[in-house]
């Protein structure tokens, strides 16, 4: 049962041209919105202009004002900013073609209290929302099990949104097929050995995180430049994702460029968030139609850059980031039983 609070707290707003189309898009964000998920503001593009957007910026659980600014206000500069994602979104989905993956289908943003995402549903259309993770003082690296739940329920809602117009799911975060069944990080495979450049030491390391069901593709980047990357795109398994016009050899060279501009882009999209939640990028996740790829910060100007081709596995591929990362950062104080 909903909370009646919440809904005495939840404001909505539609654009000048409301249409009749808005009305069960409308009902199923006025759900998630009310569903306790965390989410707090979310909002409805064509275009990268707003059709509606829907908030709980006065209740007691949303995230207090940076600035103290009033909810009215506040409401204005999640719209706004809201825009500026779809932006950024529209133009990654466009740099990323070149990956032949497909376009991007879902834009994950963690800082250390927040979640935002971006989610395209068909075409230009896209949904954008805001939401407050579980307090943690003790994650030295993006832990993406803390926004899971948001995350998930973006993509439900997605997929929803889609289905109004008899379209399948695009599947984001793999969150359809993978469900909970997590695998802990483990070696590939004993009798398969992966491509690895740069120190041996951090891509020893990285190797360990690579394996069909998982990463396929990990970089370790600082101060600008790569220190070592590591992959097993010549993996049997994984043959399926390649062809004449895609080989494995073109697909390093362009996740190599691809790494080096994620750097820039997390700065970017902090600063594009700056007015609406605190702290910077910590985690990017960019879902394409075909597999997904990965940002997470380490350390000042050093983070690791990752990739996994197949759907199933990305949410899997999401978790062995983190586990990297904490290793690399000794910062991984789990004991194994």
């Amino acid at each position: 049962m909903t909370d009646p609070q919440l809904i005495e707290a939840l404001e909505e707003e539609s654009a000048e041209q409301d249409v009749p189309g808005f009305r069960k898009k409308r009902k199923l964000c006025r759900e998630l919105l009310l569903g306790g998920t965390g989410i707090y503001h979310i909002a409805h593009y064509t275009g990268g202009v707003l059709d509606f957007s829907l908030d709980l910026l006065g209740h007691p659980s949303a995230p207090v004002a940076i600035d103290g600014a009033e909810p009215a206000q506040r409401r204005e500069t999640h719209r706004l900013v809201g825009a500026q994602l779809v932006y950024r979104a529209a133009d990654l989905s466009r740099r990323v073609w070149e990956l032949q993956c497909g376009g991007l289908v879902r834009l994950a943003v963690q800082t250390r209290a927040d979640l935002v995402f971006c989610n395209t549903v068909i075409g230009g259309e896209h949904v954008v929302g805001f939401g407050s993770l579980p307090a943690s003082t003790t994650d030295a690296v993006a832990d993406p099990s803390r926004a899971g739940e948001i995350d998930r329920a973006a993509a439900q809602l997605a997929t929803a949104l889609r289905q109004l117009v008899r379209l399948p799911s695009q599947n984001p975060g793999g969150w359809q097929t993978a469900g909970d069944a997590q695998v802990p990080v483990s070696p590939s495979t004993v009798d398969f050995m992966a491509y690895v450049v740069g120190s041996p030491e951090v891509g020893g390391l990285l190797t360990t995180a690579l394996r069909p069901a998982g990463l396929h593709y990990l970089s370790h980047h600082r101060a600008g430049e790569q220190t070592a990357a590591a992959d097993i795109l010549r993996h049997p398994d994984l043959e399926p994702f390649f062809s004449r016009g895609v080989t494995v050899a073109g697909r390093r060279t362009r996740y190599e460029r691809l790494a080096g501009d994620l750097s820039l882009l997390s700065l970017q999209v902090s600063r594009d968030l700056r007015r609406t939640v605190a702290g910077q990028v910590e985690r990017l996740v960019l879902d394409l139609e075909i597999g997904a790829v990965f940002y997470y910060l380490l350390a000042p100007e050093e983070y690791l850059f990752g990739v996994a081709l197949d759907q199933d596995w990305v949410t899997q591929a999401d978790l062995d980031m983190s586990a990297v990362g904490r290793q690399l950062t000794g910062s991984d104080t789990r004991t194994s039983t």
